[in-house]
């Protein structure tokens, strides 16, 4: 062991020097947080972080481009996730009574613009969607469409239960040849001018009975005029997140049709998933 008076005297001559003094048997020095403890010479440094790990600078954010806002390249060229509040009527759709739906508006200041939807699965001679107004079921009919198992789809704007024979009913098919994809129906706007309108399924929600939609103008797919975007797994009363256009050229109607086309488009949807859940080759596993 060297004494401590030989240590200093060696240093004092290496400082005259300019010599690195290196001490025989010097023993290892502990601290009481290991962080301070020299690393063994045998044991590897830590490998440097990946980029993946690294945190960001937040001064290379600034001036670089934004980030996408949409989740796929699908949402991206439909437009869906756009964030723009004085353009479009936000609604929360939540489930009520077994099938049926109530939509409410994000505002819930907005008390005209309150909605309940009554769906009714296969009855004969009977509209499969009622849309009305309000909360309750008892709300007063602004419309109704018939899906029927076999046959084409159709939708009116008025009063069902007081004067359904004043309605003027419009076609609504779809136009895939193996999917359900894409639904097709036309409508007269406010200036007299008949145009045709398509529902598209952007996406299919894993283990749901609905998919994401969005409204567009055929021959003007850029503009989304109305999307829908499904809780998927996540739902328990919610069911999703629907977004309205306001265009005034199409009068004020437009609304009506536009709630009773997507809700057609989703009873449709269900209905495929409650046969192909209860259906035999379900039951029997094939």
């Amino acid at each position: 062991m060297v004494e401590l008076r030989d240590r200093i005297a060696a240093i004092q001559a290496a400082l005259e020097t300019d010599q690195e003094v290196e001490f025989a048997n010097t023993p290892p020095r502990h601290s009481l947080d290991h962080r301070f403890d020299k690393t063994a010479p045998e044991v590897d440094a830590a490998p440097a972080p990946t980029p993946a790990k690294e945190k960001a600078n937040p001064f290379e954010s600034v001036g670089a481009p934004p980030k996408s806002q949409y989740y796929d390249s699908v949402a991206a060229a439909f437009g869906l996730g756009i964030l723009d509040e004085e353009e479009f009527t936000e609604y929360i759709v939540y489930d009520a009574f077994v099938t049926n739906l109530r939509i409410c508006p994000l505002n819930l200041t907005d008390t005209g613009h309150y909605y309940y939807v009554e769906h009714r699965s296969f009855l004969p001679n009977v509209p499969g969607v009622i849309l009305r107004h309000g909360t309750e079921k008892s709300g007063k009919s602004l419309g109704a469409a018939h899906i029927p198992l076999q046959g084409k789809n159709t939708f009116g704007v008025g009063d069902y239960d007081g004067r359904p024979h004043e309605m003027v009913w419009e076609r609504m098919g779809n136009t895939g040849f193996w999917t359900h994809m894409k639904y097709e129906f036309e409508h007269e706007i406010a200036a007299g001018v008949r145009k045709t309108f398509n529902w598209i399924r952007t996406r299919n929600n894993i283990m749901d009975d609905q998919g994401d939609l969005v409204l567009v103008e055929q021959g003007r797919e850029y503009l989304v005029l109305c999307e829908y975007l499904g809780k998927g797994l996540l739902k328990w009363k919610k069911r999703g997140r629907l977004r309205i256009r306001t265009v005034e050229a199409f009068g004020e109607s437009w609304e009506i049709v536009v709630l009773l086309t997507w809700a057609s488009v989703i009873e449709l949807s269900r209905r495929r998933a409650r046969i192909r859940r209860y259906s035999p080759t379900h039951l029997i596993g094939i």
